[in-house]
């Protein structure tokens, strides 16, 4: 029974969050316990769960006696997620660099592979946020230092905001296939054993997020952006 009610929390909670991410839900919708329970077809106990896993992640938050809704953040948080996000990755290739095991290295080019697939179905902001969340948490993980792992799992929940937006102006302009490719040359240069070039693919890959959010940060307050 605890490992079903786990996993339908899991699943109220994925979905509450893909929503947000596709804009489903921004700063002023109202998200219900009751309206959740009613749209998944899922009992009280697992939607309230996933409710309250959400606010503690400072993904939403509680209004008493009305419901939830997204929590806004600052620039300011997401610069400042962006830059801690940056320090931690960077210093986690250089610390599992030289250990990186061969099937490591298979997995991220797995999750590399994954996102190339998807590219040519379907342009879904959350799909495609989720697999670039899952590849560089999982080459963070090769540090074996969980409290950075953890920690980038925290910012990457804070850094999606704006997310819908960058995706779909990348997808107008054609610059999504020159980001996937620093993924690309990033796994390369693992497996030539290049430091200096690994590190210069991470740092440009993580650069053009804070660099789209620096050029766009008035468009992106009207969703659940304050200024």
């Amino acid at each position: 029974m605890q490992a079903e009610a786990a996993l339908k929390k899991n699943f109220v909670y994925r979905s509450v969050f893909a929503d947000i991410v596709r804009g489903k839900y921004n700063a002023t919708s109202l998200i219900t316990e009751k309206q959740l329970i009613e749209e998944y077809g899922i009992s009280k106990s697992p939607v309230r769960d996933a409710l309250v896993q959400l606010c503690a992640d400072d993904i939403i938050e509680s209004l008493p006696r009305i419901g939830y809704r997204v929590k806004p953040v600052s620039m300011k948080d997401i610069r400042d997620a962006l830059t801690l996000r940056k320090m931690i990755e960077l210093s986690s290739l250089e610390m599992a660099f030289s250990r990186i095991k061969d099937e490591q290295l298979h997995t991220l080019q797995a999750l590399y592979e994954e996102s190339q697939r998807e590219e040519f179905t379907k342009k879904d902001p959350y799909i495609h946020w989720e697999l670039n969340a899952r590849f560089h948490i999982t080459l963070c993980t090769f540090s074996e230092n969980r409290f950075f792992t953890r920690t980038l799992d925290n910012l990457m929940k804070t850094c999606f905001r704006g997310i819908t937006s960058y995706y779909e102006d990348s997808w107008k302009t054609g610059s999504d296939k020159d980001r996937s490719e620093w993924h690309k040359i990033l796994i390369d240069a693992i497996l030539n054993k290049d430091y200096q070039e690994a590190r210069h693919s991470l740092e440009m890959d993580l650069a053009e997020l804070d660099t789209y959010f620096l050029q766009n940060d008035t468009v992106l307050s009207s969703s659940f952006i304050i200024s």
